[in-house]
């Protein structure tokens, strides 16, 4: 929805780039992220490329989409898992 009218209702109500909360623990806020391991069966040393995630709101029917900021370097970590040799 990095539109200006929501794809539902048509509303021209959007919020753009809103925090999503994730709760870490009893006390501790974070911000909603996606994580992608590029060897992803390696003991350590994954290489993770860590993303935050932001909402895209209609302020009149409350449909939200998620989007990371740049999914270009969530791509490339993504496919680099998915090529041969990379699980070790």
């Amino acid at each position: 929805m990095k539109r200006e009218k929501c794809p539902k209702c048509g509303s021209g109500k959007i919020m753009h780039d809103v925090r999503v909360i994730d709760r870490d623990g009893e006390y501790a806020n974070g911000t909603l992220s996606v994580q992608i391991e590029r060897k992803p069966g390696a003991l350590i040393f994954k290489k993770a490329e860590t993303m935050e995630l932001h909402a895209h709101i209609c302020g009149d029917c409350g449909y939200a989409e998620l989007y990371a900021a740049d999914p270009s370097r969530l791509w490339e970590a993504y496919a680099t898992s998915r090529q041969p040799g990379s699980i070790s």
